[in-house]
C-alpha cells in the first residue's frame, strides 16, 4: 500500500481515504508478511500488509510511540509499526508468519490474541520441504473456508498483474526507464495488491505504459538492494542524486511473488526465497549480480533484527565484490553518516569502475592558493596552501558556524572568511583563494563557493599525501565517529565507520575525562592494568565509570580501561581492513594519546605504525589536495 496515504480509523486517521475498506472492516485481514493473499481472497477477505500501513502513515512516529504499550524498544521498528497499526485499525483478524519470518513473530501473535484479534500463524518450513509447504497452505485454505480450485483461480487472476509487475522489473534493469524507487513501490505493493486487485491492476498497467514511453536514463553505477525495505525515506533518492540507480530490489522482487507466474499455488510460494534459508536467497543475489550486471550491492540490516548475522555470511559469499551495509532503526531520513559511507562507497566503487586516477601535485609549489577546509562535528580544521607555504588553523565548530556561516547574507560571510584567510596565507595582494570542504558540514561551505569532497576520500588522500605509502591501513578517530580505510596500490579497496552511535570515538574519551575531573594529557599516560569496562557509549559509559569510582578502583586504572576500551571497539574494524603491507597510519586527535597509540602498538599487530606530521589536519589536507588535482 506504499502509492497513497493510507489507512485509518478515527483514533489514529488511517483509512479515511478508503471508504471501501471502512465498510469491509471486519473483513480485512491484516498480514505481517508474504503470504498466499490468494486464500484470503478466495475466502471472501481483504488482505492488508500491515508493513506498508506502518511505513506511509501519516502518523508513522505517533504509532511508534504508542507501540511502548505493547512491545518493548528492543524490538526493531517494524515489528513495533505493525503491531501498533493493527491495534490502532481495530482489525479483527490477522495472519502472522511464525516461522520463516521475524524472530519475535510468536509473541506478536500473542500480543494481538490478547488484543482480541483472531490470529492465524502461518508457518514457512525451514526445510524447504514441499509437502510440508502443502500442508500448511491446505490449513490455511481450511481456515478460511475456501478450496484449492478456487484459489488457483484467483492466482491466475493476479499473475495477469504479476506479469505486468515483472515488466516493470525489466524495465529497470535492462532499460533503465523506470527508478529504483518506482520499482520498489510497485513490488512491494503486490504483497496484498493494494486491498484491491482491480484497482491495483489498473495502477500498474497505467505506470508501465507511461513508463516505456519514457527514455532510458544513464547512469554511472548499477546498484543492487539487498535486504528487506529500507526504513529510511530518502535512501532511494539519495542514491539516485549520486548519479546512481537500483536496478535490483531483492526483498520487493520476492514480495511481489513475480517469479510464481505459471506455477501453481504451492509451487509458487515453494519458489518464494526470502522465508527460507539465506542459502536460498544467496543463490537469487548472485544471478541477479550476473543477470543485472550490478556494480555494487548495499545490504540493508534493521537495528535489533536477526537478519543481521545474515551480513557477514553475504561479504564471505561475495568475495571482492562491493558490498556495503547500512543500518536503519526508525522511519527518518538517511543522516549524515548514513550519507557518508553511501557517497563514499558509491565513489570509490565508481574509480575503480572507471580507473579514475588523481594527478599528482605538489600543494607547496603550486602558484595558485589553495585551502581544505574539514568541518567536523566537534571542530573545524584549515588547511592553507601557497607557494612554499602551508598554514592551519582550528575552530570550535560553533564558534566557526557562529562566526560564518549563522548570518543569512551569504556575500558577507564568505567576505569575512576570505579576508580572515587572506591574513593566514602569506603573500601580498592575494587576488583568490581556492576552497575546497570535507566533513559532516562540507555542503554547508557552499557559501564559500567551496567544492565539497567526501570524508573518506579526503581522509585517504590527505594520508597518501602526508605520508608518502601508497599502502597502508588508515585509522581516524574522529570526534563522534572512527574511520578505518584500507588504502592499496594509492586507491581506497575498503572502509568502515562506527555505528550510529559515538561509541568509542572522541567524545566518549572527553566526557571520560570529564568525569573523572581530569585533562585529556592525564588520560592519555595510562594505559597499563587497564580496568575491564563493558560500556563504550559516551553517555551511559559515565554510569560505569561512576560504579567503579564508588567501588574503589583506582582512578589510573580506569582511566587506562577507558583507553583500552577504545582500541578493543576499533581492533575489529584494523583487521577487517588490514593493508597487504602491514602498515598503519593513524590520523586525529586521538594521536596525541600516548596510551592509544602504546596499546595499538602492543597489541594490533601492525608491524609499522607511522603518525604524520599535522595529523589532525588530515581532512582538510585531502581536500586541497582534491581540489588542486582535480
Amino acid at each position: 500500500m506504499l502509492f497513497y496515504s493510507l489507512p485509518s480509523f478515527p483514533t489514529m486517521n488511517f483509512l479515511s481515504d478508503y471508504p471501501h475498506l471502512i465498510k469491509k472492516h471486519k473483513k480485512l485481514v491484516g498480514i505481517s508478511s508474504t503470504v498466499p493473499v490468494e486464500v484470503i481472497y478466495s475466502g471472501g477477505y481483504t488482505a492488508l500488509d500491515l508493513n506498508n500501513i506502518f511505513i506511509t502513515s501519516p502518523s508513522v512516529h505517533e504509532l511508534l510511540k504508542k507501540s511502548a504499550d505493547l512491545a518493548p524498544r528492543a524490538v526493531c521498528s517494524w515489528t513495533r509499526g505493525i503491531l501498533s497499526a493493527a491495534v490502532a485499525m481495530k482489525l479483527k483478524n490477522a495472519v502472522i508468519v511464525t516461522e520463516g519470518d521475524c524472530a519475535h513473530t510468536i509473541p506478536i501473535t500473542d500480543i494481538l490474541t490478547y488484543r482480541n484479534i483472531s490470529v492465524f500463524a502461518f508457518e514457512y518450513p525451514i526445510d524447504h520441504d514441499i509437502r510440508r509447504l502443502k500442508r500448511e497452505i491446505d490449513r490455511f485454505i481450511e481456515y478460511y473456508k475456501t478450496d484449492i480450485y478456487s484459489c488457483e483461480k484467483i492466482k491466475e487472476e493476479f499473475d495477469v498483474t504479476r506479469v505486468l509487475l515483472k515488466q516493470i522489473d525489466e524495465l529497470t534493469y535492462k532499460e533503465l526507464k523506470v527508478s529504483g524507487f518506482e520499482n520498489h513501490l510497485h513490488l512491494v505493493s503486490a504483497s496484498d495488491f493494494n486491498s484491491d486487485p482491480a484497482a491495483f491492476h489498473k495502477t500498474v498497467s497505467d505506470f508501465l505504459d507511461e513508463a516505456r514511453k519514457r527514455p532510458s536514463k544513464s547512469v554511472s553505477l548499477r546498484v543492487g538492494h539487498v535486504g528487506i525495505p529500507p526504513i529510511f525515506s530518502d535512501y532511494y533518492a539519495y542514491i539516485s542524486s549520486l548519479g546512481s540507480e537500483i536496478v535490483y530490489n531483492e526483498t520487493q522482487r520476492q514480495f511481489s511473488m513475480i517469479e510464481g507466474v505459471g506455477r501453481d499455488l504451492y509451487g509458487a510460494y515453494h519458489g518464494y526465497t526470502y522465508p527460507y534459508t539465506f542459502r536460498n536467497r544467496l543463490n537469487d543475489i548472485k544471478t541477479a549480480i550476473r543477470e543485472r550486471e550490478l556494480d555494487c550491492v548495499i545490504h540493508y540490516v534493521q537495528s535489533f533484527c536477526f537478519h543481521q548475522i545474515e551480513d557477514r555470511m553475504l561479504k564471505n559469499e561475495l568475495g571482492d565484490f562491493p558490498v556495503l551495509t547500512v543500518e536503519g532503526d526508525y522511519p527518518a531520513p538517511l543522516n549524515e553518516n548514513d550519507r557518508l559511507k553511501i557517497e563514499s562507497f558509491i565513489l570509490n566503487v565508481e574509480k575503480k569502475k572507471y580507473r579514475m586516477k588523481s594527478k599528482k601535485i605538489n600543494l607547496s609549489t603550486r602558484r595558485a592558493r589553495s585551502a581544505g577546509i574539514d568541518l567536523g562535528s566537534r571542530s573545524v580544521k584549515i588547511a592553507a596552501f601557497g607557494p612554499g607555504t602551508r598554514e592551519f588553523q582550528i575552530y570550535e565548530t560553533m564558534d566557526f558556524i557562529l562566526k560564518y556561516l549563522s548570518g543569512a547574507d551569504r556575500e558577507r560571510s564568505f567576505a569575512e572568511f576570505d579576508a580572515d584567510m587572506k591574513k593566514i596565507i602569506p603573500g601580498e595582494n592575494i587576488q583568490k583563494i581556492e576552497y575546497y570542504s570535507t566533513g559532516y558540514g562540507r555542503y554547508r561551505a557552499s557559501v564559500f563557493d567551496a567544492a565539497p569532497f567526501s570524508e573518506i576520500e579526503c581522509h585517504a588522500a590527505g594520508a597518501i599525501y602526508s605520508t608518502g605509502l601508497k599502502n597502508f591501513t588508515l585509522l581516524d578517530v574522529g570526534g563522534q565517529d572512527i574511520k578505518v580505510i584500507k588504502i592499496k596500490n594509492g586507491s581506497i579497496e575498503g572502509f568502515s565507520m562506527n555505528d550510529k552511535c559515538a561509541a568509542g570515538s572522541g567524545r566518549y574519551i572527553e566526557n571520560m575525562a570529564r568525569i573523572l575531573k581530569a585533562g585529556l594529557d592525564e588520560i592519555s599516560k595510562h594505559y597499563l592494568d587497564p580496568e575491564p569496562l563493558s560500556i563504550t557509549c559516551a553517555t551511559f559509559g559515565e554510569t560505569e565509570v561512576i560504579a567503579k569510582l564508588i567501588a574503589g578502583v583506582d582512578v589510573k586504572r580506569i582511566m587506562a580501561g577507558v583507553n583500552y576500551t577504545v582500541y578493543a571497539r576499533i581492533e575489529p574494524l584494523l583487521n577487517e581492513h588490514r593493508s597487504g603491507a602491514n602498515a598503519l597510519v593513524v590520523t586525529s586527535g586521538i594521536t596525541h594519546n600516548q596510551a592509544f597509540i602504546e596499546l595499538l602498538k602492543a597489541n594490533s599487530g601492525f608491524a609499522k605504525i607511522v603518525i604524520p606530521e599535522n595529523a589532525q589536519f588530515m581532512g582538510a589536507i585531502g581536500a586541497a589536495v582534491l581540489g588542486a588535482s582535480s
